[in-house]
């Protein structure tokens, strides 16, 4: 392996919560409920597909200006502050790090906000590269961004491995002939068996990895 491509909130972050509970607050400030289909339906958009959505379909008295700087000033307390790293993760990254492989990173996220986080729990320094999704205008049901932070390390898809928890995303990126190991979460237990299918390993605590660099 050359490259270690890895995905952020719910990989590398233990932060798939802080969202779903800060976007759920905020609907509810402005007197809506999602239905579960509704909110499952949100967040498999990127940023960029969901704020637009949102503002026409559940705020239109909003801008979407507006819910894009609502929900960045909401976030950026817990990314800056709170949010705390899977456990493993760090020693992991370091690891890589030490051993010469180029990192970057692929997210949906803010900028930011994810830039600041790796920062606080001691590990920006090892990423030599941020694709975002915002970037290739598209979701990660599209190998696009993975594509993306691969050119950026100089890398063909071959030489680089991709750490994902989205189901969307293992399959994107395990098409495009990435090797992929699949990241549990809480939010993604119900696709647990897909995730072992479409990924080349998964793996249900960074410590698994540890002992094999």
């Amino acid at each position: 392996m050359k490259g270690a491509i890895f995905d952020i909130d719910g990989t590398i972050l233990d932060s798939m919560s802080v969202w779903y509970g800060i976007t759920d607050e905020y609907f509810r400030e402005h007197g809506v409920t999602l239905s579960k289909d509704a909110a499952a339906r949100i967040e498999k958009m990127t940023l960029e597909e969901s704020i637009p959505y949102i503002q026409s379909k559940y705020l239109p008295q909003l801008g979407a200006g507006q819910i894009l700087e609502d929900l960045q000033r909401k976030l950026s307390f817990a990314y800056e502050r709170t949010i705390p790293a899977k456990e493993g993760v760090c020693e992991y990254i370091l690891k890589l790090c030490g051993c010469g492989v180029k990192i970057a990173a692929a997210t949906s996220g803010f900028s930011g906000l994810c830039r600041a986080a790796l920062r606080r729990i001691g590990i920006e320094q090892c990423f030599s590269a941020y694709a975002f999704s915002s970037e290739v205008g598209c979701s990660k049901s599209r190998p696009d961004i993975y594509l993306l932070a691969a050119e950026r390390l100089g890398l063909e898809p071959r030489d680089c491995c991709v750490y994902e928890d989205l189901i969307t995303g293992v399959m994107s990126a395990h098409s495009a002939g990435f090797t992929v190991i699949a990241v549990a979460d809480r939010s993604n237990a119900h696709d647990k068996d897909r995730l072992i299918r479409h990924s080349d390993h998964y793996i249900t605590g960074w410590n698994e990895l540890l002992s094999n660099i």
